[in-house]
C-alpha cells in the first residue's frame, strides 16, 4: 500500500497493484503517442497523477516501465497459450491466437502497440534485448510450441515448426503493419478475412492426409 498525500486530511491510501496498473496504462499512453525517447518519468507520472517519488518507489527506470508495459498487452499480440481441452479446428484456432477477432477499438490498440514495440526496438537495441532475451514476449516460442503440439497429434504434418511459425508470423504481421501511411481507417472485417485466407492457403499444404 502506498499513501498519495492529497489537499487535505488524511493521505489517501492506494493499493500497490492499483498504483502500478495506473503506471503502466499512463506509461502505454505516453510511449504510443511521444515515443521512448521523448517520454519521460515526469510526463508518466503527470498523466498517472501521482508524484515521480510514488512511481520510483515502484519501478526503477524508464526501461523497467517499457518493460512491463509490453507483459500487460503480450496478449493483445499472440493469445498463446491455448487452453487444453480446446476442441477448434487449426485455421479457427489460428483465427484466435491471431487475434482476429478483436473489435476495432481492440484492434487498433494492437495494432499500435505493434507499432510502438517494433519501431522503438530498432532504435533502441536495449529494449529488444528486454522483452525478447528476458522472455517478456515469447510470441514465437509459444507459437511454436503450438505447431508441436498440432504435429504431435497428427493434425498438421510440418516439417520444421520453427519456419512455420516464422512465416505465419510474417504473413499475418506483414498485413497488420502496413509499409506506409495509410490515408483511411482500416476496414477490420476485409482485413480479417484477407488474412484467414492467407493462413488457409499455408494450411492447405499441411492437413494431415
Amino acid at each position: 500500500m502506498v499513501k498519495s498525500s492529497g489537499n487535505r486530511g488524511r493521505p489517501k491510501t492506494i493499493d500497490t497493484s492499483v498504483l502500478r496498473n495506473r503506471i503502466i496504462d499512463a506509461a502505454h499512453g505516453c510511449f504510443v503517442h511521444h515515443g521512448f525517447g521523448k517520454t519521460t518519468t515526469a510526463m508518466i507520472a503527470s498523466e498517472a497523477k501521482i508524484s515521480k517519488r510514488d512511481l520510483y518507489r515502484q519501478f526503477s527506470t524508464k526501461t523497467e516501465i517499457f518493460g512491463e508495459v509490453v507483459r500487460a498487452r503480450r496478449q493483445a499480440i499472440l493469445d498463446l497459450p491455448r487452453p487444453a481441452d480446446e476442441q477448434l479446428a487449426p485455421l479457427d484456432a489460428l483465427c484466435r491466437i491471431f487475434r482476429l477477432d478483436l473489435d476495432d477499438q481492440a484492434a487498433a490498440e494492437r495494432d499500435a502497440m505493434l507499432n510502438f514495440v517494433a519501431r522503438e526496438s530498432l532504435q533502441y537495441p536495449e529494449l529488444s534485448d528486454l522483452i525478447y532475451d528476458t522472455g517478456i514476449i515469447r510470441s514465437r516460442e509459444e507459437l511454436i510450441e503450438w505447431l508441436e503440439d498440432q504435429k504431435r497429434d497428427g493434425t498438421l504434418h510440418i516439417s520444421d515448426t520453427v519456419d512455420c511459425a516464422g512465416l505465419m508470423m510474417d504473413v499475418v504481421f506483414g498485413a497488420m503493419l502496413p509499409r506506409r501511411r495509410l490515408k483511411d481507417p482500416v476496414d477490420r472485417e476485409w482485413q480479417s478475412q484477407m488474412i484467414r485466407g492467407r493462413l488457409a492457403i499455408i494450411l492447405k499444404g499441411l492437413q494431415a492426409k
